[in-house]
């Protein structure tokens, strides 16, 4: 009885052993971007931006191996961690299982936005300055939380709509922003201004009439970021594009170049 239970005892060791030895498998930026591309590259994905209607190993291959190579371009050459990845992964197959993608998919699977935007040890931690999330160490939580147009790292905690965001750490809902003071409701299209953050996503404050603007016509978008929506429409081959809330993946896509 007592040799059995050594017997056993070595047995869940040797079993605890083995699982912690088991290899990562995002380890490096190379393999995290490899399982990227088959995250992305679900039936509906590669059957909407190629157009044919039976899905083969050859379609699904050339997929991956265009968003792998997409993934490799959205990360910074040094820095990167696994810890995140698995969080990422899954965000980036959930936003193309079902042929579509909106606002928020496509800040996570274009822009590398959140749970996406966690996956970098960045040089500075809380409090010093920074432009952009991977400045900072976003393995810890830290993220660029830009105020009046300048940015510090910070863990950022929500603030409620219209109360204080003096806080260093404070931060506003989409569509607010912290007027120094408080979150206020971000200025729409006439509204006055002094800066851009002022305005709502997609709208600059406009030097000459100090009133919140456009950046470009709604029909002639050339970036994400030139849309009030977040999405811009561009056709395969095509610079330009429109204004819209969601994406449908076809094969007339410009989203789609690098999803076959």
């Amino acid at each position: 009885m007592k040799l059995s239970f050594i017997v056993l005892g070595l047995a869940v060791g040797l079993g605890a052993c083995s699982s912690k030895d088991q290899p990562d498998p995002y380890a490096t930026a190379t393999e995290f971007c490899n399982e990227w591309g088959k995250a992305a590259c679900t039936s509906q994905a590669v059957l909407g931006c190629t157009g044919e209607a039976t899905l083969t190993d050859t379609l699904t291959n050339n997929c991956v191996s265009s968003q792998q190579t997409f993934c490799e371009g959205l990360l910074p050459s040094t820095g990167y961690s696994s810890a995140n990845a698995g969080r990422c992964l899954s965000a980036v197959q959930a936003a193309y299982s079902d042929g579509k993608l909106t606002a928020l998919e496509i800040a996570t699977v274009r822009h590398r936005g959140s749970p996406c935007n966690q996956l970098i040890k960045g040089a500075k931690t809380e409090g010093e300055s920074c432009t952009v999330d991977d400045d900072c160490n976003t393995l810890s939580g830290y993220l660029c939380l830009i105020k009046g147009g300048a940015g510090t790292c910070q863990i950022p905690t929500i603030a409620d709509n219209g109360t204080s965001c003096e806080a260093a750490d404070k931060a506003c809902n989409a569509g607010f922003y912290c007027d120094g003071s408080n979150c206020v409701a971000s200025k729409v299209v006439g509204g006055k201004c002094a800066e851009d953050f002022e305005c709502a996503s997609g709208l600059i404050c406009d030097p000459d009439t100090l009133k919140c603007a456009a950046k470009v016509s709604p029909t002639m978008c050339k970036a994400d970021a030139d849309c009030t929506t977040n999405v811009c429409d561009i056709p395969l081959g095509g610079d330009q594009g429109k204004c819209v809330s969601t994406i449908i993946l076809s094969s007339s896509e410009g989203i789609c170049e690098d999803l076959q």
